[in-house]
């Protein structure tokens, strides 16, 4: 016996689960999201709950800092938006970012919205505290990590994750004793490839 019985089988679109929708447009492609209004006459209240996605972006808690990564933008906005200008300002040893949106920590905070970082993520933060406050929030699949300011051993573990490319810390990390092989394996395990540095 069939959990819904209808007289031709199908569930009617309106009458589908609140949690169902909302999880249907979180995952669904903005080019797809057209159709999905036309289907449900409620999504004005759905289209809310979207996950804004950036592409490369810059992330503080320092006003000063900011200030200087939004003038930063302002400047060089289309200068690296070709491939191989990408490619000569990384070099073989280093890596330098660019961003296409700055944001401050008490902005994510305050929206307390999920968002996704897809390319590069630039973290400057001056205390172990703001990440905690802005990490729950985010989510994503970036391959670029740039990271200056105040960390944890703990905080760095949880950003380097599978799909990491290019990493680059210049700002301080906190190591405990306990952590020490813990960072060694990591180090040796990150260089697998060419294209990591």
């Amino acid at each position: 016996m069939p959990f819904i019985k209808y007289g031709n089988h199908i569930l009617p679109l309106p009458n589908l689960p609140y949690a169902f929708k909302r999880r249907l447009i979180q995952l669904s492609p903005l080019s797809d999201a057209t159709k999905i209004s036309i289907a449900w006459s409620d999504l004005g209240t759905l289209r809310n709950l979207r996950r804004e996605c950036f592409h490369k972006i810059f992330i503080t808690d320092n006003e000063t800092a900011c200030r200087l990564a939004e003038n930063k933008l302002s400047n060089f906005k289309h200068f690296f938006d070709f491939h191989c200008m990408r490619h000569f300002s990384d070099g073989p040893f280093t890596i330098n970012t660019t961003w296409e949106s700055v944001l401050h920590v008490d902005e994510i905070v305050s929206k307390n919205k999920p968002f996704v970082v897809d390319d590069i993520l630039v973290l400057y933060l001056t205390s172990v505290e703001s990440y905690d406050r802005m990490v729950p929030l985010m989510v994503g699949s970036y391959t670029r990590l740039v990271l200056y300011g105040q960390f944890t051993w703990a905080q760095i573990k949880h950003l380097i994750h599978d799909k990491v490319e290019k990493v680059r810390i210049m700002g301080n990390v906190q190591v405990t004793l306990r952590e020490h092989d813990d960072v060694v394996k990591l180090m040796l395990r990150f260089g697998r490839g060419s294209q990591y540095k």
